[in-house]
């Protein structure tokens, strides 16, 4: 059985980099923002105070009462996922079959299904050694993050993939707020990572009953997705969290990107469900609307939050999480002034 060792491959580069280029002129709604006291607003005093306008505008409190459990991105494992690791055997996890013909079936040779597979399998293990590793109470939150982030099983079988092309695509896009928004995405015409060859495969997949011990390659893969844009990659927000991989890791990629290749344009677009459950985008007139980009974050979050203060229905349980994250946001970014 093959269960080939990793060589160690350079670490990529995990550097944030704040904002962006500054909004150019493309059409209409490209180059405007939200209303004009909107846009003002933002550019001399930053994002934050954007949203805290928002709120004070209505009336609303400056913090809620209780936490909203993020939206859960992919699919998580459910009760009959793998639960012990299988590196001795990989073709003894379950999903193995399932792996194999849906691999072939994508077009990948059988050398590369077989050792695809027994990276896969090892990274779970050594994720399992990462992670106690790296429980140290004294690291910060982002420190933990990158030592999580150091398996060289999954960064080996990211090299595979990337010899392989298995996330390649002409039009990419990324999104946040729900797996339906990649759907939606989907439907434009884009291809999201979950859609490539190597992608719907993956998504298949539930690998391992332990969440911790995947998630670190689904995020390395969520960059190293974003790392190979080549033109406009469009961005769908159903909504905004400055945790999310998309913010955290895939956006700061991008631009980075960017330095070296301007071809490489962001396009954003925010996203509102309607009370039938439709996913539309937001204009800056507070319109649904079947198009509606913007070039830069800001603007889109500007537009979204402006939307779902004003015309979001209280009623329409397909936008509850939306509007209750957008409040979590505000309630962060809201000065709650002196304490009495």
């Amino acid at each position: 059985m093959l269960r080939p060792r990793p060589r160690p491959l350079g670490s990529l580069d995990r550097t944030a980099v704040d904002g962006g280029p500054a909004e150019r002129q493309r059409d209409g709604r490209v180059s405007g923002g939200p209303e004009a006291w909107v846009r003002t607003l933002q550019r001399s005093a930053g994002n934050a105070a954007v949203t805290r306008a928002i709120g004070q505008a209505r009336g609303q409190q400056a913090a809620v009462q209780t936490a909203v459990q993020t939206v859960v991105q992919r699919k998580w494992p459910g009760p009959n996922a793998a639960d012990r690791h299988h590196t001795d055997d990989p073709t003894a996890h379950p999903e193995w079959a399932m792996y194999r013909t849906l691999m072939t079936d994508a077009g990948f040779s059988a050398n590369v299904v077989e050792n695809l597979w027994s990276l896969l399998v090892g990274g779970l293990r050594e994720q399992e050694t990462i992670n106690s590793a790296s429980a140290d109470p004294s690291l910060t939150r982002t420190e933990r993050r990158l030592r999580r982030e150091g398996n060289d099983w999954y960064q080996q079988a990211i090299e595979m993939l990337r010899e392989n092309s298995g996330f390649t695509t002409p039009r990419m896009a990324l999104w946040s707020g729900g797996f339906d928004v990649c759907k939606y995405a989907q439907s434009k015409g884009y291809t999201p990572m979950e859609f490539t060859r190597a992608g719907k495969v993956f998504n298949e997949l539930e690998f391992h009953r332990n969440w911790g011990l995947q998630g670190p390659l689904w995020n390395a893969l969520s960059k190293f997705y974003a790392a190979q844009a080549t033109g406009p990659v469009h961005i769908f927000l159903r909504s905004y969290s400055p945790d999310s991989v998309l913010i955290g890791q895939e956006v700061p990629q991008l631009r980075q990107l960017q330095r070296i290749h301007p071809e490489v344009e962001l396009i954003w677009h925010p996203l509102y469900t309607d009370e039938q459950g439709r996913i539309r985008e937001v204009s800056r007139d507070r319109e649904l609307v079947d198009d509606a980009p913007y070039a830069t974050r800001d603007t889109c979050v500007a537009v979204l939050y402006d939307y779902l203060m004003y015309r979001h229905d209280e009623g329409n349980g397909h936008a509850a999480r939306s509007y209750q994250e957008m409040q979590t946001d505000l309630s962060k970014n809201v000065n709650p002034g002196p304490s009495k």
